[in-house]
């Protein structure tokens, strides 16, 4: 059984949790083995170890590891904390977070793969918990979290994406059949599969690029969501991005969750990674993530986090841990107004 040391435990002292003998906990969080075990905890962290086949383009061998991802960031956390001097907020002081493990990703059967993701994300939602989702790709690690967010809200869904491509198209592939969520289809199927998400209450920023097409573009509009693409976010900036485009996901929503797709990264902001080119940096990044936390998002769903990427990883882990940030300040004005 291998031994691990986090920043916290050398300073602080204890042990590092593990999920399996050679795997720790992302940041070192409490272990969560059972539904049983997500009582009286704030935030649940879920797995989903999900690569991708190959897409127009792109090989199958480009995002096959993608499923390794979640793993190897959970090494990477350790070097890590929960203290923000940007706010001077540790997290952990504020928030009970558990890592319940990976979700089970049988190879030889993709719906019952979609229903186990869903399950879990429900569970932990009626559990009282806030959820964040870190994989892998589609639809495991984005459309099922939502699924399974849909599942366990009576009333409408919000969606905040931040995403370099548009996922909203009707068909892909013709070899693909057309019920099935898939890359550049499984906004479009969940808002069919699911209809407490109002794709009305869509926001999506990031879009840019030749790997687009039209039909993307009126697909949000047309449906009434927000569509902020890259170029707009550098113009405006993000700050006036969020107070404008934000409260669309928000407003009259039961829930809202929010897709982070890695890849409305820029490509240079990652230096051992990279997708797409003129894309967001990591501060705008960042900045939406934990404004979106500051209001109250319910799911986090980060996928296509980059295998074999230590930099990308960490950057991952800032993110997270800025979001559960936002958290503690939306808990602390909620507790403001009650006083």
């Amino acid at each position: 059984m291998a031994a691990f040391t986090s920043i916290r435990t050398a300073l602080f002292g204890g042990e590092v949790p593990l999920l399996a003998p050679d795997l720790p906990t992302l940041l070192g969080v409490p272990v969560a083995r059972t539904a049983a075990d997500l009582k009286g905890a704030d935030v649940a962290i879920i797995g989903i170890p999900h690569g991708a086949s190959a897409s127009p383009g792109r090989l199958a061998s480009e995002w096959s590891d993608y499923g390794k991802a979640i793993d190897q960031m959970r090494l990477q956390s350790l070097r890590y904390g929960g203290f923000l001097p940007d706010y001077e907020i540790d997290v952990f002081e504020h928030l009970k977070v558990v890592d319940w493990g990976n979700v089970a990703v049988p190879k030889d059967d993709p719906n019952r793969a979609i229903e186990d993701v869903v399950g879990r994300v429900a569970e932990a939602l009626e559990a009282g918990c806030r959820v964040i989702a870190v994989g892998g790709c589609v639809p495991l690690a984005n459309y099922a979290v939502a699924k399974g967010a849909a599942r366990a809200t009576k009333g409408k869904l919000g969606t905040i994406s931040l995403d370099a491509h548009g996922d909203c198209l009707d068909r892909l592939s013709a070899a693909v059949p057309r019920d099935v969520p898939g890359a550049g289809t499984w906004q479009r199927r969940l808002w069919e599969h699911c209809q407490n998400v109002d794709p009305a209450m869509h926001v999506e920023i990031g879009m840019r690029g030749p790997r687009n097409v039209r039909e993307m573009v009126e697909t949000y509009r047309r449906n009434g969501g927000r569509l902020v693409p890259a170029a707009s976010v550098k113009r405006w900036g993000m700050a006036n991005v969020i107070a404008e485009a934000f409260p669309q996901a928000f407003a009259g929503a039961a829930r809202t969750w929010f897709s982070l797709c890695m890849d409305v990264l820029d490509i240079g902001a990652v230096p051992d990674w990279g997708d797409e080119p003129l894309g967001l940096s990591a501060f705008e990044v960042t900045e939406a993530v934990h404004e979106a936390g500051k209001r109250g998002v319910d799911v986090m769903a980060m996928h296509f986090v980059p295998p074999d990427s230590p930099a990308g990883q960490r950057l991952a882990c800032y993110m997270l841990v800025h979001l559960m940030a936002g958290w503690v300040m939306h808990d602390r004005a909620r507790a403001g107004k009650r006083a």
